[in-house]
């Protein structure tokens, strides 16, 4: 689920070197988040993932879970060494 795709959300980006500094606000409930992209990232893509990380915050309020099954134990890796392989 990335959100209502009519959700009219304001941009605010801020350039800092190579990167930018994404606030997202949702003018429906006023919810805020903040993200860092790269600086050649375009708008569309810019206001997708704003509207996937606010649909994700929205889950994590409600008490939704994760959703990330690629590290279940929270071990941080694979093997539960951190990532590292050994």
């Amino acid at each position: 689920m990335t959100g209502d795709p009519e959700e009219e959300i304001l941009l605010e980006t801020s350039r800092i070197g190579g990167s930018m500094e994404v606030r997202a606000i949702s003018t429906a409930d006023g919810l805020e988040v903040s993200f860092t992209a790269p600086s050649s990232t375009m708008q569309f893509d810019l206001a997708r993932l704003a509207r996937q990380k606010l649909a994700y915050v929205r889950r994590k309020m409600r008490g939704g879970g994760d959703e990330k099954p690629d590290k279940p134990d929270g071990s941080g890796g694979p093997n539960g060494k951190g990532g590292l392989i050994a």
